[in-house]
């Protein structure tokens, strides 16, 4: 267990060294690390969605949210109190590190987007691997707490996309 930490430590201190931290960068991930712009962030792109692809199954937006509920609830409310990782800083929220929810979210969302607009998943798992990032960078996260929030996050969606019976309005094959 011990060589599994060693490894987190030296790659999350590897991640957040790998871009300089300086004034831009500090603000450019802040923006995608923010609370609020988790949420802003998919909101724009939901907007954007309904505005200039006509024909796009409109559908997406409640699984995101149902998604982003039932996420919420396992990782927030479930894992991380289980766990109770401390954050590699103080600077961030005051909550445990293991998940993190930011990384679970984020992929659960690229996922679902994915599923429904395919031409466009490089731009969704690009803003999701953005927000991993970030939370590497600003030092609230240490690099498995991101991989297995974004793990976690994605196999949700899957679940909750593909197993019949786990979501409502499930498409008929």
């Amino acid at each position: 267990m011990s060589y599994i930490l060693n490894l987190d430590y030296f790659l999350t201190n590897f991640l957040n060294k790998l871009i300089p931290h300086n004034i831009l960068f500090d603000y450019f991930f802040s923006f995608f690390s923010m609370k609020g712009s988790l949420i802003l962030i998919w909101t724009v792109i939901i907007v954007l969605l309904i505005i200039f692809e006509k024909k796009i199954n409109k559908k997406f937006i409640l699984k995101y949210f149902l998604v982003a509920l039932v996420i919420t609830s396992i990782v927030v409310f479930g894992l991380k109190d289980t766990v109770r990782r401390a954050r590699p800083t103080t600077v961030c929220e005051k909550d445990f590190s293991f998940p993190s929810a930011h990384a679970a979210t984020a992929f659960a969302a690229a996922a679902i987007f994915t599923y429904f607009d395919k031409k466009r998943r490089w731009f969704y798992y690009a803003v999701a691997v953005l927000i991993s990032y970030s939370r590497i960078y600003l030092g609230c996260h240490y690099f498995l707490d991101v991989i297995s929030g974004a793990i976690i996050g994605y196999v949700i969606s899957q679940l909750l996309l593909f197993v019949p019976g786990t979501f409502p309005f499930h498409r008929r094959s």
